[in-house]
């Protein structure tokens, strides 16, 4: 499913704070880590700048684009790029795979833990992992 179909399947249940507005943000990002950002994230990124479900929906919530560097700076587990939180888990895009398309593996671990070890596959990419957030609230 496409970025565009899993927004509006997503858009009545999410709160959404003000979208990127320019492309070019994302460039300070992505020389940081020294890796593209998916074209799926930029996609939401620039639709909401994070933000997280409605409640009493299950949650879930997106950071804004301008909290990436200081959670890749610590507090992860080595090449890997948080993007939200349960607030159990973390999910974080695996910078390790796929990196020539930027469609990085999305996988999860305890918030706070650092251990590569503890990482678990979550989904094949970002749209899917929003998609399945959304479907699993029927």
């Amino acid at each position: 499913m496409s970025i565009q179909a899993v927004v509006k399947l997503l858009a009545p249940r999410w709160h959404r704070l003000d979208p990127v507005a320019d492309v070019s943000d994302f460039d300070v990002v992505e020389a940081r880590i020294g890796r593209r950002l998916p074209a799926s994230y930029k996609f939401f990124m620039m639709w909401s700048n994070g933000g997280e479900f409605v409640q009493p929906e299950r949650y879930l919530q997106l950071y804004p684009l301008e909290d990436l560097l200081s959670l890749f700076e610590h507090g992860q587990p080595e090449d890997c790029l948080e993007f939200g939180t349960d607030d159990g888990d973390g999910f974080a895009f695996d910078l390790t795979k796929r990196r020539d398309t930027a469609r990085y593996p999305i996988v999860a671990y305890p918030l706070g833990d650092t251990d590569r070890k503890g990482i678990e596959y979550r989904a094949d990419e970002f749209a899917e992992f929003l998609r399945s957030w959304t479907e699993a609230l029927g």
